[in-house]
């Protein structure tokens, strides 16, 4: 495929000299027809599972669902010293994460550039694909495609950067840059406002692009955008908009499409040992899957990390050595599931006694849930890594999008009639249905129906944010010993990240998000 690749310049938003990078330069090739095109928007704009780039990973750490292991023990060493100082810094929400990670850490990774090479890669297609061979049909699947990336990378990088729309939708987002062209001028930032018209307007084109295609060119079960993955998008947006009406048409396309159905729980397969856990985020195995991406292995940078400790702590070259992992599900989500829900012992990994993983060394996990596990786990319980992925837009998320837009909208009947749809898939029977409530009881409800069936998908910190910035705290523990205890107060600073550092040495436009105190 490397005649499909553009030469990788190092401009863009990270350069003080010009802004991405240049398409017309001679010394790359330009792909002359549409199927070129197509290729390279696989290499170059979509977050593939064999790929390192981090998109999304960092959401993981910051939420309410995650806390350190209360497993206690004799700790020896850390496995790097460097890395808990990186995390404890993020965890703890401090203004110079960015900063604490880079110059302790290999764990850094700077997600504004990451973003902005996948929207490169966007709208150099964009830019081309007019003056390029090819039928209709082969050319409006390369704008489709186009377009539902973008507008799925600007809403995560205004997310991330930019104050919650629902909040403050005239704060500063993030710079929009909709061509690949090469400009002398370092961007400003858009407002949050700005971006989210300009997703809504990339997802307007990439749904009339699709539509334009035959049908079996509107989904297909492989690693592209597609149909419904730009309507559940869409969806999701003017849920964070609180356009509840608009929220609620979209997600019912995405349930009204005979392509997917809701996994019953109650159905699946026995636990073996060589499969103890369904994978849900598989186009191929789930039928609730509607688009897959994103790197188990980047996913797992921030979480999968352990602490060493001795059997005999008195015996510093004993040969017998545990390995805890840092960080499992907190005690709150864990707690919030019911007699009767099938999701927690499915959709969250729980560690085994003991594990041999060399002469006398065992991998220990006491009572203990990771904070993930519906992606490939193996029959060693741990993460496959590799060429499975470990995010996906699944159809429940449409389920809970219209159930909380009707609950919002005054049509208590439609949103429980959405809630408890999805809730007779996910608990055994005999459980009786949600009824008899209306108003704020039934969107809180329908909040935490919310956090249980998305855990660990990269919703939560964002639901945090337009859910009006909550007040949490949450306490870093080493080997199950107290170390400090971290609130973050309701609306916070910190709820909006920082921009990182490198960003602005190589940006003199962009201004810097209100920063916390030091914790």
């Amino acid at each position: 495929m490397k005649y499909f690749l553009l030469v990788i310049v190092t401009v863009g938003l990270f350069s003080s000299c010009s802004d991405f990078l240049e398409p017309q330069s001679q010394s790359e090739y330009v792909p002359q027809d549409a199927v070129s095109l197509n290729e390279m928007l696989l290499g170059e704009a979509y977050p593939q599972a064999g790929s390192p780039a981090a998109i999304m990973d960092i959401l993981s750490i910051l939420d309410d669902d995650i806390c350190c292991t209360d497993t206690l023990g004799g700790v020896i060493g850390i496995n790097d010293d460097r890395d808990f100082i990186a995390l404890k810094a993020a965890f703890s929400w401090q203004p110079n994460f960015w900063t604490v990670m880079k110059e302790n850490s290999d764990l850094y990774e700077n997600y504004w550039e990451t973003f902005y090479q996948f929207i490169l890669g966007a709208n150099a297609a964009l830019d081309y694909i007019d003056g390029v061979s090819g039928t209709v049909e082969e050319k409006n699947l390369v704008k489709a495609q186009a377009y539902a990336l973008r507008a799925f990378y600007y809403f995560q990088l205004v997310n991330l950067f930019g104050e919650p729309y629902n909040y403050n939708k005239d704060a500063l987002g993030v710079p929009l840059k909709l061509t690949s062209a090469m400009e002398n001028k370092e961007l400003p930032r858009n407002t949050v406002k700005e971006v989210y018209d300009q997703v809504l307007e990339d997802l307007t084109e990439a749904e009339k692009m699709y539509e334009s295609l035959p049908e079996n060119m509107q989904f297909r079960r492989d690693y592209r955008t597609n149909l419904p993955m730009v309507q559940l998008l869409r969806s999701r947006v003017l849920l964070y908009m609180e356009d509840w009406k608009n929220a609620a048409i979209y997600a019912q396309k995405v349930i009204d499409n005979e392509n997917f159905s809701l996994i019953d729980l109650k159905s699946l397969p026995a636990k073996t040992e060589q499969q103890p856990y369904y994978n849900f985020i598989s186009m191929e195995s789930s039928s609730e899957c509607i688009w897959v991406f994103g790197n188990i292995d980047s996913y797992l940078n921030l979480l999968d990390i352990n602490l060493t400790v001795l059997e005999d702590p008195s015996n510093p070259l004993g040969e017998s050595r545990y390995f805890y992992n840092q960080f499992n599900a907190s005690p709150e989500l864990l707690g919030a599931y019911v007699e009767g829900d099938l999701r927690k012992e499915n959709y969250i990994l729980k560690g085994r006694n003991k594990e041999q993983i060399g002469n006398n060394q065992v991998i220990i996990h006491p009572d203990g849930y990771y904070p993930y596990g519906k992606f490939a786990i193996s029959s060693e319980y741990a993460a496959v890594v590799g060429n499975d992925f470990a995010y996906a837009f699944r159809l429940s998320e449409a389920y809970l999008n219209l159930a909380e837009a009707a609950a919002n909208d005054n049509d208590p009947e439609t949103a429980l009639s959405a809630l408890n749809t999805l809730r007779s898939y996910r608990f055994e029977e005999g459980v009786e249905e949600v009824s008899g409530i209306t108003g704020d009881a039934l969107i809180e409800r329908i909040r935490l129906e919310r956090r249980l069936e998305l855990c660990y998908e990269g919703h939560r910190w964002f639901d945090l944010r337009r859910y009006g910035m909550p007040s949490f705290s949450r306490t870093w523990k080493v080997g199950g010993v107290t170390v400090q205890t971290y609130q973050l107060q309701e609306k916070d600073p910190s709820y909006t990240l920082p921009i990182p550092q490198d960003v602005l040495d190589r940006n003199r436009n962009l201004e810097q998000n209100k920063l916390a105190n030091p914790r």
